[in-house]
């Protein structure tokens, strides 16, 4: 049963919605018409019904009330004929008035206008108490409904008066006016097909319009519009119908440049993503963007990484000479430095009289109109500029400048990634070159201490090999004595000589006392030994004892940074100062000899010189510190190393 009602209803469904649409407006029009109308006659009829009904039962109250209030007198002086009279008159006057009749207080009818006789049903059907104003019952008789109404005379000690109204003419009256509603909604309902067939005809054919214009922008002719017929809803559609093609032609044109926006993109990160050098990997982005565009030249220009200094580094599509000529003029005044200063593109058209773009030609031999530049970001942090020119002023949009942002980003990060790269790949062979310069170093202090023990303490023993075997042989005690006095002397050297040894390899006492203790004693022999004038000092460290790694770094640190002021510095005065600092351990180094360049070291440093400083700097980086060294020429140096440690008792 369900599966028949589910296809009939899809059968309704299917019938309804293949009728034409003229058919459709003439069954709405008609229907909306006859269903309006019955509403009204509905409401109408029902309004009409309560209103007489009410007007019905107060018109039987007062008359009720009145034949009780003009019956009483009669009732006091027994004046039956006029209570006849009174009674007949009722009748006569009020034409819904189906029966009258008057009860004693003993409920005895004493007059009625029945001809066959007062019924004592009727009597029992309806009474009032004394203090009631009026009683109303309802009640079905053969001559249809009757509303009774009783009303006691003089509070009910004369007696009751009683009417029975009927509805008769009042169902006459409503479906009189129901016939007269019927007509009046048939005649609106002609007059409503009438219009609809005008109607239908005024609006199939903008529709029929707007069906062809839509089937056209099925077919891909966006540019298919229809004229409106008029300014109502069809009109007001056809209006919505011509923006609608219009949006669709505009998104369309849109998703075409997103899509080309999108295969820059692509094409600028595959040539990010492809392993090569930075120099390369620039070019071809640079061009890959140029070809998704279809720009005929562009340039990027990096900072260089201590300074705030730009030079050129892929130029395309113009004379290199222009773009030498541009990274000489760059930071000095030129609106391209905006770019940096704000991290954000600018357009420049049309170009300044000082730019060097303005004597330029391009492929077509046309001049550059217009040029956009845009930062190349890397965490926020500007790291160079792309340039890309055109001979169209107009030629970069709102949009076309995010995507060079966009591009922009997408270097920044190729760029970031190959500095730390080199970054690495320097480290590494750092790292190599410090553990071969160690290696060395291990080899030759394993010779030094090797010849040292050959050389004297091997000499020394063999003296006292021979010293003793001349003991040995002595002739007297007195020999003897004087002998083994000369070999306690040479004991005593070589041990001197094992102790200065011990010392040097590793410093006892900075096992035994401490880092402070240690560095008190080696600069004040470093200062006898190279007759230097050395101030140590000491803040917040005094009898504090440091873990062991970080006692051996900054022991190392310093002598390494006071052995190449020895070396190298000519210097009259040193100063080093030893200072805990929260949760850090600070040492500063300070020379005034004269000095040196240390952007230039740090940029010409190779083939293993320098490790001392480099060391130092492993040693720091190792415990999580940081090294800094800072130099003049003729103003000496300040090398400063800062070591977290956590916390110190």
């Amino acid at each position: 049963m369900s599966a028949w009602l589910r296809d009939k209803r899809r059968w309704v469904r299917d019938l309804t919605l293949s009728v034409s649409v003229r058919i459709k407006i003439l069954g709405i029009a008609l229907g909306l018409t006859l269903l309006f109308g019955f509403a009204v006659i509905l409401y109408v009829r029902t309004s009409l019904d309560n209103s007489l009904t009410r007007e019905l039962e107060d018109k039987g109250a007062s008359i009720t009330s009145d034949l009780a209030a003009r019956s009483a007198d009669l009732i006091l002086t027994n004046n039956l004929f006029a209570l006849h009279e009174l009674v007949r008159a009722t009748l006569e006057n009020n034409l819904d008035v189906q029966y009258a009749f008057i009860l004693d207080p003993n409920g005895n009818g004493i007059v009625h206008s029945f001809s066959s006789g007062l019924s004592p049903a009727l009597i029992a059907a309806n009474t009032a108490a004394p203090n009631e104003r009026s009683h109303l019952e309802v009640f079905e008789t053969e001559v249809g409904t009757i509303r009774d109404f009783a009303v006691p005379i003089f509070g009910g000690k004369a007696g009751i008066a009683r009417i029975g109204m009927s509805e008769r003419r009042l169902h006459e009256n409503i479906s009189a006016t129901t016939q007269q509603l019927l007509l009046i909604t048939l005649f609106v309902s002609l007059i409503g097909v009438a219009a609809a067939l005008w109607l239908t005809r005024a609006m199939t054919r903008p529709i029929f319009d707007l069906v062809g214009a839509t089937r056209a922008v099925a077919g891909g002719d966006l540019s298919r519009r229809v004229t409106p017929w008029a300014g109502d809803e069809i009109g007001q559609l056809t209006h919505a119908f011509n923006a609608m093609t219009a949006d669709l032609d505009r998104a369309y044109r849109e998703m075409v440049q997103r899509n080309r926006e999108l295969a820059a993109l692509n094409a600028v990160a595959s040539a990010v993503n492809t392993p090569a050098p930075l120099s390369e990997t620039l070019e071809r982005s640079l061009r890959a963007l140029l070809d998704s565009l279809n720009l005929p030249a562009g340039w990027v220009f990096l900072l260089d990484r201590d300074s705030e200094r730009v030079h050129l580094t892929t130029w395309l599509g113009l004379p290199r000479e222009i773009g030498e000529r541009e990274a000489e003029t760059a930071l000095h005044g030129c609106p391209c430095t905006s770019a940096l200063r704000d991290k954000r593109g600018v357009v420049i058209a049309p170009l300044l009289e000082r730019c060097p773009l303005r004597d330029a030609r391009l492929g077509n031999a046309r001049p550059v109109a217009a040029h956009a530049t845009v930062p190349i970001l890397a965490h926020d942090r500007a790291l160079g500029v792309l340039g890309v020119a055109s001979a169209d002023a107009q030629a970069f949009s709102v949009d076309e400048m995010k995507l060079l942002e966009a591009v922009g980003q997408e270097l920044g990060v190729a760029v970031e990634n190959a500095s730390l790269w080199n970054d690495l790949s320097e480290k590494e062979r750092v790292r190599g070159q410090l553990l071969d310069k160690i290696i060395s170093v291990q080899e030759e202090e394993r010779q030094r201490v090797a010849r040292e023990l050959h050389d004297e303490m091997g000499q020394s023993l063999t003296s006292l090999l021979v010293g003793l075997k001349m003991v040995e042989e002595s002739s007297s005690l007195d020999q003897a004595q004087t002998r083994a006095q000369e070999l306690k002397l040479v004991a005593g050297n070589v041990l001197d000589d094992v102790r200065a040894l011990a010392r040097e390899l590793r410093p006892s006492v900075l096992d035994d006392m401490g880092l402070v203790t240690a560095l008190e004693r080696y600069t004040r022999e470093y200062a006898h030994r190279f007759n230097l004038a050395v101030d140590f000092q000491v803040v917040g460290l005094d009898g504090v004892r440091l873990p062991a790694q970080y006692e051996i770094a900054l022991y190392r640190i310093v002598q390494e940074a006071l052995t190449n002021i020895a070396k190298y510095a000519s210097a009259k005065n040193v100063s080093v100062l030893l200072e805990h600092r929260r949760d850090s351990v600070v040492a500063i180094i300070e020379d005034d000899g004269r000095g040196f360049e240390v952007e230039r070291f740090l940029r010409e440093r190779r083939d293993g010189q320098h490790l001392g400083l480099l060391g130092m700097k492993e040693r720091a980086e190792l415990l999580g510190g940081k090294w800094i060294i800072e130099s003049k020429i003729g103003e000496g140096t300040t090398v400063f190393a800062q070591l977290p440690v956590s916390s110190i008792p």
